[in-house]
């Protein structure tokens, strides 16, 4: 829910009272999935009667700018097809590290936290408070009061490096199980190198925490 519209400066100079009124309500409804929302029109033209916002064409926002197709009328002759030009400040909760996270770490309440923070400039690349981070890890070195983003972690693996594991084989319809360490961890569904109490080097297919199949 919007909590707070901010304009950060008087912008109306022309005779269209109206138009700012009108733009408020296109704003809300735009941004209604942002906890709040600052703008500035950065340039309006020199002279005009009205401003309406064409809704027939579609507004584009590239992370702090809002490209917003207007039509513009001048003494009553026809309008003239133009883009307003609106600078954003999006803010939303967002999960942050409330302290360093090392690589492979697994991602807990105790080092993360949900703060406001804006976010025009990360185009949805942010995590929000409704997800859930259970079961995750980092895939990097986060350091304290980073926004945490999506590429920065990634899920529990099913296996990791050192688990005792069951290889099948069911090449030849016979299926041989053998018992495995993982070299290296894996989720579902990836390949990992395996080796057996001979130190025999095996690849296969991780199928849950206990299992895998052979590839080679």
């Amino acid at each position: 829910m919007l909590g707070l519209l901010t304009i950060l400066f008087a912008f109306f100079a022309g005779p269209d009272k109206n138009f700012d009124a009108r733009l408020e309500i296109y704003l809300n409804q735009k941004f209604e999935g942002y906890a709040k929302y600052e703008y500035q029109i950065v340039q309006l033209p020199v002279k005009y009667s009205k401003i309406e916002i064409n809704e027939e064409k579609k507004s584009r926002l590239t992370k702090n700018y809002l490209y917003l197709p207007v039509k513009i009328y001048d003494s009553g002759s026809a309008p003239s097809n133009s883009i307003l030009t609106i600078r954003v400040r999006l803010f939303k909760n967002v999960f942050a590290s409330s302290k360093e996270i090392r690589r492979n770490e697994i991602i807990r309440t105790d080092n993360i936290e949900i703060k406001l923070a804006e976010v025009s400039m990360y185009e949805g690349r942010t995590l929000s408070e409704a997800e859930d981070l259970t079961n995750y890890r980092s895939r990097t070195l986060i350091k304290p009061g980073t926004i945490i983003t999506p590429d920065m972690i990634e899920p529990l693996p099913a296996v990791f490096k050192g688990d005792k594991l069951k290889l099948h084989t069911g090449n030849t319809g016979v299926d041989v199980s053998v018992e495995v360490v993982a070299r290296q961890d894996g989720s579902v569904g990836e390949i990992i190198s395996v080796y057996s109490g001979g130190n025999k080097l095996y690849k296969g297919r991780v199928v849950d925490k206990n299992t895998i199949t052979l590839v080679e």
